[in-house]
């Protein structure tokens, strides 16, 4: 049986614990763009004592992965349990409409009307709470400037002064929508919103991160939702662009200028910015580290708020990043794009201390969440992933043999041991490149294939720190090349085999949906 269909097949492990579980509340923290050298319990030069607190208090899995790597479908599976190249959302449709070869990036969105894990906790009697970036629904609104279709929303100039009280009632109203639209998919309460990037927001006054501004909103939630079950998606814009550690951006910014327009008190829920500053010089660190201690901060902010609410008992925290960082290995299937720590902790019930070195991906968060909260599926509702609710409560048992991963052009299998990746070009483009075209990167340079993504920019700095990244057929040996700098393809025939057939196994799940020799 290959390693793909066990893993479909594998049912989760029956604990007796489980059975006297009540159904906790949920935090799920998803930070952006976060690679390893900005946690301190990785290996960072970084100070992070409350992130390294809670590796240190809870269980940290030291091998999850997120099976696409930027933002839009990464999030897409988080939420859905889904890989998200089933993504049937009109954007992502209008995109790849059946028959053609999707090339998974950052048009993956929640389909309206259907089932995901924010619904379904709704439908169980969870308060659910979205506080923070988006990016997973409406690119119809998000592309408006770039597409010229109509929206709801108000314009400005991009040099517009948020200090001006016409230009700011556009600005809340603008946040008002968004909020609107999200609560469609299921969310109670929803504020201190990012559509996408900060950039998207159209408004050079606003393209910088303020994290006071979601963590009040954030707090506030949970002082709505304390007195029942509750779901909480908490999403910042740390570590994405504009460049956290340039001060500017990050905590030089004024802090009364948040998503939702300028506001004029502030906010008083975290230390100031100069403290954070004077804290991380204190710790040894350079002024340019200190955006890692602000989110650090951030996370305390809401570990603490649970502490103060008396429910550290009752809730379940999870902090993960959506992916790696650009400088590393996003917009590709390496494992510097793909492997990012997921921490969990759960006063009580998970064991301090603890790891799990098993295979664990995104797509397993809402059958987990769902597991422990006792949601039972619709049969509408089929997911790729798998519960990994028994390594919480202590097991050190696989559950899965392997993972698939899909991103852009390409498409992997990865186990503990090896990952084999291939690249195949869609037929259209596959003719260009038989015809001899010349393929031009980001910076106007000769490239000898396309980019495995649309986005050239994020082409342009996956290819650049990943030595292989044009060869349609890449093996690595995980063990002895973690950073995936030596393709073995020619050199394990047997195991290139093995793998090639669980990716076709895999990829027979996805119908009307060519990719290469694999599924014609």
């Amino acid at each position: 049986m290959s390693r793909f269909l066990f893993a479909a097949l594998c049912l989760s492990v029956s604990m007796s614990v489980a059975e006297d579980l009540k159904k906790p509340n949920v935090i799920l923290i998803i930070t952006d763009d976060q690679s390893w050298d900005t946690l301190g319990f990785m290996g960072g030069k970084v100070h992070t004592p409350r992130l390294d607190q809670m590796a240190a208090e809870g269980l940290y899995f030291t091998d999850f992965n997120v099976t696409s790597t930027v933002c839009s479908p990464s999030r897409y599976s988080f939420l859905t349990g889904k890989y998200a190249g089933r993504c049937s959302g009109p954007r992502f449709l209008e995109e790849h409409p059946p028959g053609d070869q999707t090339q998974v990036e950052n048009i993956g969105e929640l389909e309206p009307g259907q089932p995901n894990l924010a619904r379904l906790l709704q439908g169980s009697g969870y308060k659910t709470g979205f506080v923070g970036k988006s990016h997973i629904i409406r690119h119809d609104w998000l592309e408006a400037k770039k597409t010229g279709a109509q929206t709801p929303m108000e314009s400005y100039p991009p040099d517009a002064d948020p200090r001006d009280p016409e230009i700011n009632s556009k600005l809340q109203h603008n946040h008002r929508r968004w909020c609107d639209e999200m609560k469609k998919y299921g969310f109670d309460y929803v504020d201190g919103f990012y559509a996408g990037n900060l950039k998207e927001q159209w408004c050079e006054a606003l393209n910088a991160h303020n994290l006071d501004w979601t963590i009040d909103k954030a707090l506030h939630f949970l002082d709505e939702a304390k007195d029942d079950p509750f779901f909480l998606y908490f999403s910042t814009t740390l570590h994405h662009g504009p460049a956290p550690w340039v001060d500017k951006f990050a905590l030089g910014a004024d802090p009364r200028m948040a998503g939702e327009g300028y506001i004029e008190d502030g906010f008083d829920v975290l230390p100031s910015r100069d403290d954070v500053k004077r804290r991380n010089r204190e710790a040894g660190f350079p002024d340019k580290a200190a955006f890692a201690l602000w989110l650090d901060d951030g996370v305390g902010a809401i570990l603490d708020k649970v502490d103060s609410l008396g429910l550290d008992e009752e809730t379940l925290i999870l902090f993960v990043p959506d992916h790696g960082s650009f400088r590393h290995g996003k917009a590709t299937l390496h494992d510097f794009g793909m492997r990012v720590p997921l921490l969990a902790q759960w006063k009580g019930i998970i064991k301090q201390g603890s790891t799990y070195d098993g295979l664990v991906a995104n797509i397993d968060v809402t059958p987990t969440l769902l597991d422990l909260c006792k949601v039972d599926l619709p049969d509408h509702f089929p997911m790729d992933g798998l519960s990994f609710k028994p390594a919480l409560l202590g097991s050190s048992d696989s559950y899965r043999e392997s993972i698939f991963g899909e991103l852009g052009h390409s498409r992997c299998i990865k186990t503990k041991e090896w990952k084999y990746i291939a690249v195949r070009y869609p037929n259209d483009i596959q003719a260009k490149i038989d015809k001899g075209q010349i393929f031009r990167g980001y910076q106007g340079e000769t490239l000898p294939l396309p980019y495995l993504t649309r986005n050239s920019h994020l082409g342009h700095y996956a290819a650049k720190v990943n030595p292989n990244y044009f060869d349609a057929d890449q093996l690595y040996d995980l063990q002895t090349d973690p950073e995936e700098n030596e393709n073995l393809f020619k050199d394990h025939p047997d195991e290139v085999a093995l793998l090639k057939a669980e990716l076709m196994s895999a990829l027979k799940t996805f119908p009307n949906r060519p990719f290469g020799e694999f599924i014609e």
